[in-house]
């Protein structure tokens, strides 16, 4: 392994470490996989707030996309997808679709897809109704926050960070 490989491998690490704090003591799926990313790729700020709603498979509802997963498309939505000036090109002439489609293979490998019902089965063995009261405590007494989305941010983030490093995104000077 060369240096470069080590320190992209230290970085990733970090990465992950950072993913998993952020979403243990500040939740939010979707926004604590863009704070551990733009503590080393330079990020605006909006990316951050308009990830909010996408938390708990969004607005916390635990029905729809993994709000990691969702984090990872704003992401590489915000470095590679078409602005309004290009909004007459085709999408599929965008890097975006493609980059996109690699984080959801890792996410169908790891978890057997993107959506928070999905991903909740696989990590804790079920599924969490959140619109059920009882069934949000019963979350996070099975270790939501504690190991378990906690490790899913951590990955996601870290694959994200490794999409971005190929495809030549600058870190920040840290």
């Amino acid at each position: 392994m060369d240096c470069l490989e080590f320190n992209k491998q230290k970085i990733l690490d970090e990465i992950y470490k950072r993913g998993y704090f952020y979403e243990g003591k500040y939740r939010g799926c979707a926004q604590a996989v863009i704070a551990a990313i733009r503590d080393f790729f330079e990020i605006d700020d909006l990316v951050f707030k308009c990830a909010s709603g996408f938390s708990g498979g969004i607005a916390d509802e635990a029905k729809g996309t993994c709000g990691a997963f969702s984090g990872c498309v704003m992401v590489i939505s915000y470095f590679f997808g078409r602005s309004f000036e290009e909004y007459g090109i085709s999408g599929s002439k965008f890097k975006y679709r493609s980059l996109i489609k690699q984080i959801r293979e890792r996410f169908e490998e790891e978890f057997g897809g993107e959506t928070c019902p999905l991903v909740q089965t696989k990590v804790f063995g079920r599924y969490y109704n959140f619109s059920k009261p009882d069934e949000k405590e019963k979350f996070e007494e099975a270790g939501a926050h504690k190991d378990k989305c906690t490790h899913v941010v951590g990955l996601a983030a870290m694959w994200l960070a490794d999409v971005l490093i190929r495809e030549g995104i600058l870190l920040k000077n840290i």
